[in-house]
């Protein structure tokens, strides 16, 4: 226990003022209240001031916010009985303790600390900010409703049958969204509550003590690449009716986007690149080269390949595609310059650091990926009835699903694995899968051809023993 080298009863005799003068809290003033019942007091330090005048007057807000908080010092520190009761047992070899009891938090602070703790990684560059966003997301929307709703609202409630029913209050979602949900609440228990003493590290490596989550090779094709019937009938709808219904309205803002998405729709196909990637896409990471060949009449035909240099955000992979894009991109960069000009845009102009798919109206700021998921959903659902889907999966169409269907082309085509998982920013062996699958398919007219034009070979089996006689 420090040293209190000063003290001064506050609000009415509620609570006091100390300053210590010994240990760790040396030089710092405390605001303490006594738990009624109890000989333990919970505390808290006041911040940024300098004397007791000054701590008095900042203990108000101290104390509102202390008699907010649940009171757990009981369960924390527990009582000089219990203390007494349970008498600290040592290692015999080490002489170090073994038993020490486990202390306990608010469910909502033990999450809030160990998302500071997160973002301090963040901030040093050891995470990215949407890993750190999606962490949360997960334990706001999810695992903390869930673990309120059973009652469950100290670290230490939690025990060997917490997480059982979990699958059943996530049925709605899918299996790999369950997985990760599930990976995150394992990581928080691991990595800040078993370090921090607030739950046994004996629980978490029980086997049971998370529910196991089985995931399917249909659950894995929750993305799935588009057929090429498919993709001619969603295309020639985006580019032809759809693009131009705003040319048809009063208000008629709607006809950028649409041009933008139709473009942005075809780069997608032809690139394999992340909604991600492409909408952090700037014009300096495009390179056209002309790869252009001589033809039988002795005349070089001009063939021009778009090059686009990128990293990709999931596993900071650096690479190079090359694209049958550059067409598509000049035709709409030069659309982008009809569009400033005739709209009269001042100080506005197209350089090499402005995103290739912004909003020029914007100063060139980049559509949210919401925003471009729900006008996907919307053309999907308009055409449901004339889409025939994925022949391995039941789920829909999704942005990457044009991912998916430039992976699939090109192993079609016959690309190399090496190459195509290159290209991707894949690992080899989730490129490999897909190939796994595909490979029956690229081989089927081969496995299926009748031989034509051979006479039936008649087989026989020789016996190398047959002529053999005694001599």
């Amino acid at each position: 226990m420090p040293k209190v080298i000063d003290k001064r009863k506050v609000l009415g005799g509620r609570g006091s003022v100390v300053l210590y003068g010994s240990g760790t809290s040396a030089g710092h003033y405390f605001y303490r209240e006594l738990i009624k019942g109890t000989k333990t007091y919970k505390t808290k330090r006041i911040d940024g001031v300098s004397n007791m005048d000054e701590a008095e007057t900042a203990c108000v807000d101290i104390a509102f916010e202390l008699n907010k908080e649940p009171d757990v010092s009981v369960v924390i520190e527990g009582s000089r009985n219990e203390k007494q009761a349970q008498p600290k047992e040592r290692n015999y070899k080490t002489g170090l303790i073994t038993n020490r009891r486990r202390r306990a938090q608010p469910i909502e602070i033990a999450v809030n600390r160990w998302l500071e703790a997160e973002q301090e990684k963040v901030d040093a560059g050891l995470m990215k900010q949407a890993s750190k966003d999606r962490k949360e997301s997960i334990f706001r929307l999810h695992i903390i409703p869930f673990l309120l709703g059973k009652g469950i609202t100290l670290t230490s409630d939690i025990n060997i049958t917490t997480f059982d029913d979990y699958p059943i209050y996530r049925s709605e979602t899918t299996t790999i969204c369950r997985k990760q949900e599930i990976g995150k609440f394992r990581e928080w228990c691991r990595n800040y509550l078993v370090k921090n003493r607030l739950m046994d590290s004996e629980l978490v490596m029980d086997k049971s003590f998370l529910p196991k989550t089985i995931v399917k090779q249909t659950d894995l094709l929750r993305n799935p690449a588009i057929t090429p019937e498919d993709w001619k009938i969603i295309i020639d709808f985006v580019r032809d009716e759809w693009r131009h219904r705003p040319l048809y309205q009063e208000n008629q803002s709607g006809w950028y986007f649409r041009n933008l998405f139709w473009h942005y729709l075809l780069f997608s196909k032809n690139t394999g690149m992340s909604p991600e990637e492409i909408h952090k896409l700037r014009w300096r990471q495009i390179e056209i080269i002309d790869e252009g060949r001589i033809n039988s009449e002795g005349k070089r035909v001009s063939w021009e390949v778009a090059y686009i240099n990128t990293i990709r955000a999931k596993t900071q992979q650096a690479r190079e595609v090359p694209a049958n894009q550059a067409r598509e991109l000049r035709r709409w960069k030069e659309w982008l310059e009809e569009y400033i000009e005739s709209n009269n845009m001042k100080n506005v102009e197209i350089n090499k650091n402005t995103l290739v798919y912004g909003d020029v109206r914007r100063n060139w700021t980049g559509f949210s990926h919401k925003h471009y998921g729900e006008v996907w959903r919307d053309i999907r659902e308009e055409l449901k009835d004339k889409l025939t889907g994925h022949r391995f999966s039941p789920h829909p169409y999704t942005l990457y699903s044009l991912r998916s269907t430039f992976i699939e082309d090109q192993l079609m085509k016959g690309t190399p694995v090496m190459e195509v998982a290159e290209m991707a920013g894949h690992d080899i062996r989730e490129t490999q899968r897909t190939y796994a699958r595909l490979n029956l398919r690229r081989k089927g007219r081969e496995l299926t051809m009748p031989e034509l034009g051979k006479k039936r070979i008649e087989r026989s089996k020789v016996d190398l023993f047959e002529d053999d006689t005694d001599e």
